[in-house]
């Protein structure tokens, strides 16, 4: 199950202990459509085995790997932008001087 529909069912079920009888009833609809949608049982996602956590790691290697596209992605902006104001300053008219 993605995460996003986890959290989606969580706070479906967080309604069921509702002092309102129409908003549990409703909730409980909500929560059996998802699980229907999901293509999957009741037994099947109460059975369910959590998703193995990635070592830590692994985790720390792709954070980084992902810092360093960042920086840069963030160099080749800075870049542009020198370049493009460069160009901008070249398209601008100079002012006249006394001496012209």
């Amino acid at each position: 199950m993605r995460s996003r529909d986890a959290a989606k069912l969580e706070r479906v079920l967080g309604l069921l202990g509702s002092e309102h009888d129409g908003e549990r009833a409703s909730a409980a609809l909500a929560a059996h459509r998802l699980v229907q949608r999901l293509g999957v049982s009741w037994h099947d996602l109460l059975m369910a085995k959590p998703a193995p956590v990635p070592p830590l790691r692994e985790a720390l290697d792709a954070a980084e790997s992902r810092l360093r596209q960042s920086q840069r992605e963030n160099a080749d902006l800075r870049r542009q932008i020198t370049l493009l104001k460069r160009r901008l300053e070249a398209l601008q008219p100079r002012p006249m001087s006394l001496d012209d």
